[in-house]
């Protein structure tokens, strides 16, 4: 998300208006951001298996329904409302794997090809299973290295890049890049484990 295309004039004061809970505020925001929320959801879900019946727009939809249903964002800047947005598409997308997993005969319960998922830009083109074993690696990496999970946040399911994860975070883009580095070898070594 590059912080130079969005209108931080109209954007900003809906945000404090969200996060004092003033719920039209919502729907002033959401036209001001949708197509980049449906390029967010895109992204996550562009290679997702062909039988999947997620879309770009679905997702944003259910997004959109949630921060709804919460009736407030704390969002401090654009870029932090791109972060949350992303959770909680990552959510979304966790709980609706979980559904078809537990649809399928015996719960879904089968080996996770991990070394495909990780070697795509997305894992969302993989089985439920590869979902939820990612949704349990990232919660595993939160307890041990908040700000590396921050990050994966931020970079993978907000989709900003490293320069504005940086701002974001009120670190510099090596910093970024090295916890980002980092962090995708542990989820990659965990993704491993639980596939074994």
């Amino acid at each position: 998300m590059s912080a130079g295309e969005l209108d931080r004039q109209r954007i900003e004061p809906l945000l404090q208006r969200l996060g004092a809970g003033d719920r039209p505020a919502l729907d002033h925001l959401i036209p001001l951001v949708y197509r980049d929320l449906h390029r967010m959801a895109g992204n996550l879900i562009r290679q997702e298996s062909t039988t999947s019946r997620t879309r770009p727009t679905s997702l944003v939809n259910d997004l959109y329904l949630e921060l709804e249903r919460q009736g407030s964002v704390d969002a401090e800047s654009a870029e932090h409302f791109f972060h949350i947005a992303g959770y909680l598409m990552r959510q979304i997308l966790v709980a609706r794997a979980r559904r078809r997993a537990s649809q399928k005969r015996g719960g879904g319960q089968q080996q996770v090809s991990i070394t495909k998922a990780l070697a795509v830009a997305t894992v969302w083109e993989e089985t439920p299973e590869t979902i939820i074993a990612l949704d349990a690696a990232m919660a595993r990496l939160e307890e041990v290295d908040s700000l590396k999970a921050r990050i994966v946040e931020l970079r993978y399911f907000g989709d900003l890049s490293i320069d504005a994860t940086a701002r974001a975070l009120g670190l510099s883009p090596a910093t970024v890049k090295r916890h980002w580095s980092v962090a995708r070898l542990w989820l990659f070594d965990q993704l491993q484990k639980s596939a074994s």
